[in-house]
């Protein structure tokens, strides 16, 4: 699914079906992506770094199973949700097409409105993933009284070209932090 055709109600819809009744730990990354392959979506698309590496970090993606096209990953999604874990963006549509600076300045104007949904959505902890991200969203947190709750002092990066298991690994270590466990 080609996301330039999605709408914001599209990832929305998607995102709320998993919304844990409380919010424990939320991941806030940058902007679903334009390949399609949305975290929330029920199906892989071959490209779902993000989730398939949290999933691995939690341990609920299966041992030894490649990421292939058409995975079923509703199950997953539940015991994501099940335990309290939760997803935002900063950008409600995809940026990652964008030049640079356009990022940056998509990514500014809708910090105020990811803090209204974070404050919303009242999570214990919360991990920003994405070094472009981690300063802008830093900053609108720290100044909404909510710094007390980040976990990463620094930033995590995205889990591809390579930083896989750095990911995987700051995770962890943010679970371990918060004093969580699946």
């Amino acid at each position: 699914m080609n996301a330039t055709k999605l709408s914001v109600a599209d990832f929305n819809r998607a995102r709320r079906k998993y919304r844990p009744h409380r919010i424990r730990f939320l991941l806030i990354a940058e902007s679903p992506p334009s390949s399609g392959g949305f975290f929330y979506f029920g199906t892989t698309i071959g490209k779902d770094h993000l989730f398939r590496e949290t999933m691995k970090a939690l341990e609920l993606w299966p041992r030894n199973e490649p990421m292939r096209k058409g995975i079923d990953k509703r199950a997953m999604l539940r015991r994501f949700q099940s335990v309290g874990f939760y997803l935002l963006d900063t950008c409600i549509l995809p940026v990652d097409k964008l030049r640079p600076s356009e990022r940056r300045k998509a990514v500014l104007s809708q910090t105020a409105r990811l803090v209204r949904d974070v404050i919303e959505a009242d999570p214990v902890h919360i991990l920003i993933v994405k070094s472009s991200i981690f300063t802008p969203v830093r900053i609108a947190l720290r100044d909404a009284g909510l710094w007390a709750r980040v976990l990463n002092t620094r930033p995590v990066p995205f889990p591809s070209h390579g930083n896989q298991r750095i990911y995987r690994s700051m995770l962890r270590r943010a679970l371990s932090k918060a004093h969580l466990s699946l």
